[in-house]
C-alpha cells in the first residue's frame, strides 16, 4: 500500500512540475524515456547486462514514442495527450506482468507496484487532459 501511495505522490509531483513549467505538451511524453531506463538500470546494478539490453529492447516504443510525441506535442496537443496517456497506461500493465516476463535480479520487490501506480495516475490524468483540451472553448476562451 505504501508503494502505491508513493507512486501517486510521485505522479502528482510530475504533474505539478509540468503545470508549473507550462510544459504539459512535451514533458510527460519525454518522461516516457525514463520508464525502460529504470528497469535497465536495475539490471545493470545487479550486473546483468543481457537483461538490461532486453529491458531496453522492450522499452524501445517508449523511447521512440516519447521523443516523437514530445516533438509534435505543440501542433497536436489533444492527440498527443491521448497517445501519451495510452503509453503510460500500457506501461502500468507492463509493470503488472514484469515479474512473469523477466527475471531481473536488480528490481526491488516494491518497485513494480510503485511504478504501476505512477503509470496509471499519469495515464488517467493525461486522458482527462486530452478530453479537456478537446472540448470547444467557452466564450472564446481556450484552456490550452
Amino acid at each position: 500500500m505504501i508503494e502505491a501511495l508513493a507512486g501517486l505522490l510521485s505522479a502528482s509531483a510530475l504533474i505539478a512540475i509540468g503545470r508549473a513549467l507550462r510544459a504539459e505538451r512535451w514533458l510527460y511524453a519525454l518522461s516516457l524515456l525514463v520508464l525502460p531506463a529504470l528497469y535497465a538500470g536495475f539490471a545493470l546494478l545487479a550486473d546483468a547486462p543481457a537483461i538490461a539490453g532486453r529491458e531496453m529492447l522492450v522499452g524501445l516504443p517508449y523511447w521512440l514514442g516519447g521523443i516523437a510525441l514530445a516533438l509534435i506535442g505543440r501542433r497536436h496537443p489533444v492527440a498527443v495527450a491521448a497517445l501519451v496517456a495510452a503509453l503510460w497506461l500500457l506501461h502500468g500493465g507492463y509493470d503488472a506482468i514484469h515479474p512473469q516476463w523477466f527475471v531481473n535480479p536488480g528490481v526491488p520487490g516494491w518497485y513494480p507496484l510503485y511504478c504501476a501506480s505512477v503509470d496509471v495516475a499519469m495515464g488517467v490524468y493525461l486522458g482527462w487532459l486530452a478530453l479537456t483540451w478537446a472540448q470547444p472553448p467557452r466564450n472564446g476562451v481556450t484552456s490550452k
